[in-house]
């Protein structure tokens, strides 16, 4: 009733209309005696053909002006589970994978090329790094490539000594042997035969050795399985290109692609790291031309829609919960009607002070996710857990109001969309947040949801603020 009373002074300048005009009929309805006997021609009524009653069931105009100066929002009416919803507050948070920090791989000189609060997509280059320990495996990069061709070489040649040594340790044997057939036959031959032993003694040796050479060729040209790829010469190649891949975001083999002569690993001056998913930069953001130190943070990319809701629970609701079931993710403004659908994961481990649990919901995949959902922003998470599973046709709770002893709502007029009606609402069961409505409305029916109270006052039933709005935006009190 204070409130009220308060209310008045205020609604009374900003609705000030033409209700403090002058009444131009005279007492009694009669017309002023020109002295001729017939009375002059009345004034015409400026507000004829409005209805200024509260309660004649007529439709109440509301301008564009007038919605704009009273606040008016509206609100559908929409089927919707009422009862045994229960609601859970929460916020939204980000999941580990929607944040990706992005840090140097080794120390050196940032060249950052995005700015804070950028949108960026996957792919696009997010800063280049300057760094000495990139030219040292640059040469070793090199250094292994020329050993790769290096241990081919040395192979082959290996397997030629080999060979060579093994046709001349055959000749010398059969030498060797034919000396000792001839001593026994005709005597003599000593010497000789002492010098093709020796020979032959020394070509074993070195038969022995250039085996032990061609062997360690074969491991670093062609491994265990006698496979080039194999090789411990190709192994430390692809090691060191690995490293490199790692580094730069590159494939090995887009590091090994040629053009004009040179491999791509040797001719990248610097690291050029790259966004490896969408999102947006946050707000620190080391400067460019900073020495930074390895593994030190340049920024941060953030994908906004990689969000879920952790709401609070009751130990008590335990029994009737359940991992997948489906819930729904609501505002806190009850002007905002959307709800987001998402699927319900209990968390491991409850609190025992608090006789709570941890309640995630994620968003459905493929779901347009609206501005208001981000990390940090409260909202509240539905849940079904007895009553009616069906369906009720349902309006916000805020689009009704009381009046007197009554529950009234306002219909927008489908055809008419700059006019209402008031109605006497016929009200079911309440989640709090919805109400089921039984009769007077049906599915997509528009009702009256912001600026309900100054729109009541105007058009309550025996109050002083009775009247009707002009085009203007101003209002007229009064009855004529």
């Amino acid at each position: 009733m204070h409130l009220r009373l308060l209310l008045v002074p205020t609604l009374a300048a900003l609705l000030a209309g033409c209700g403090g005009h002058a009444d131009p009929h005279p007492p009694g309805g009669a017309a002023a005696d020109d002295g001729h006997g017939h009375g002059a021609p009345a004034a015409a009524d400026p507000h004829a053909g409005h209805n200024h009653g509260p309660g004649g069931g007529e439709a109440i105009t509301l301008p564009d002006t007038v919605q704009k100066n009273l606040g008016i929002t509206w609100a559908k009416a929409e089927y919707r589970i009422v009862q045994g919803v229960v609601r859970m507050p929460g916020r939204f948070e980000s999941e580990p994978s929607a944040r990706r920090t992005y840090q140097v791989p080794l120390a050196g000189r940032v060249e950052v090329l995005v700015k804070p609060y950028q949108q960026v997509a996957a792919g696009v280059p997010l800063y280049r790094l300057h760094a000495a320990d990139w030219k040292r495996l640059q040469q070793e990069i090199a250094d292994a490539t020329g050993a790769v061709q290096a241990a081919e070489d040395t192979f082959v040649a290996a397997q030629e000594h080999v060979t060579a040594l093994a046709q001349a340790l055959t000749l010398w044997t059969e030498r060797l042997a034919t000396l000792e057939r001839l001593g026994q036959d005709i005597g003599g031959k000593a010497a000789e035969r002492a010098d093709a032993a020796g020979r032959v003694a020394d070509l074993r040796i070195a038969a022995a050795e250039a085996k032990r050479e061609l062997a360690e060729a074969t491991r670093q040209a062609r491994g265990a399985d006698g496979k080039p790829a194999s090789g411990q010469a190709q192994v430390r190649l692809d090691l060191l290109l690995g490293q490199a891949a790692q580094l730069t975001g590159l494939t090995p083999e887009a590091l090994l692609a040629v053009t004009d002569g040179k491999p791509a690993w040797a001719t990248l001056a610097a690291i050029e790291v790259r966004a490896a998913s969408p999102g947006l930069v946050e707000g620190e953001v080391v400067s460019s031309g900073t020495w930074i130190d390895a593994h030190g943070t340049v920024l941060t990319v953030t994908d906004p829609a990689g969000v879920r809701l952790r709401a609070a629970g009751l130990q008590a609701d335990l029994p009737r919960l359940s991992d997948g079931l489906q819930a729904r993710i609501v505002a806190t403004d009850p002007a905002v009607a959307k709800a987001l659908a998402a699927t319900l994961v209990i968390g491991p481990v409850a609190d025992a002070i608090d006789r709570s649990v941890d309640l995630i919901a994620r968003p459905a995949d493929g779901t347009s996710l609206p501005t208001w959902v981000r990390p940090g922003v409260t909202a509240n998470l539905e849940v079904v857990l007895g009553g009616s599973p069906e369906e009720e046709l349902a309006i916000p709770v805020g689009a009704t109001i009381r009046d007197g002893l009554k529950t009234i709502i306002f219909r927008r007029d489908p055809e008419h969309p700059d006019q209402v009606s008031k109605l006497e609402a016929d009200l079911g069961p309440s989640d709090g947040r919805w109400v089921v409505v039984q009769s007077g409305l049906k599915e997509g029916d528009q009702v009256v949801l912001g600026g309900i109270y100054p729109l009541k006052l105007s058009q309550q039933e025996g109050g002083a603020q009775a009247g009707h709005f002009e085009a203007d935006g101003t209002f007229h009190t009064g009855k004529h």
